[in-house]
């Protein structure tokens, strides 16, 4: 009795390994890695939310540790809102021009994030644009008005 259970077992075990073996050659991954830029756009456009995601993550860590100047946590708030307005537009409506401006945001996070890691106390969103005139040129001398009632309407 005790030898036919030997030779039950080895067999079995042999057709075991002979089958994983089998489904291992069956799931051979693809042997090009493709960038993500070569992806189709709705694909690009999933993806970029994912990295969002952890972006904002780690801003929302460095913001719950309160140790920030109050123009970084703006700024980090800022870049924040502005990379997910970018990222649902551009799921919504992937195009390269989008893709490329919400990696953009998003690196520009990740900079805010670094930026306050560092222990620096300098904002990391620079000062806001100049205004431009009505044919969209910088205005040269253009500030901020010195009282709300002289501010253009």
């Amino acid at each position: 009795m005790t030898k036919s259970r030997n030779r039950i077992g080895k067999g079995w075990g042999v057709a075991l390994v002979a089958g994983l073996f089998g489904l291992a050659g069956c799931a051979r991954p693809d042997p090009t890695i493709r960038p993500v830029s070569q992806l189709p756009l709705p694909l690009q456009a999933y993806l970029s939310v994912d990295a969002y995601f952890i972006a904002q993550g780690m801003v929302r860590g460095r913001l719950a540790d309160g140790r920030l100047m109050h123009d970084q946590a703006r700024d980090l708030v800022a870049s924040t809102l502005y990379a997910r307005d970018l990222t649902v537009q551009n799921m919504l409506h992937p195009t390269v021009e989008g893709q490329r401006r919400v990696q953009l945001a998003i690196e520009m996070m990740l900079d805010c994030v670094q930026l306050a890691n560092s222990g620096s106390t300098a904002a990391c969103l620079g000062p806001p644009p100049p205004v431009s005139g009505g044919d969209a040129r910088p205005v040269a001398d253009a500030s901020r008005p010195a009282t709300a009632e002289s501010a253009p309407r």
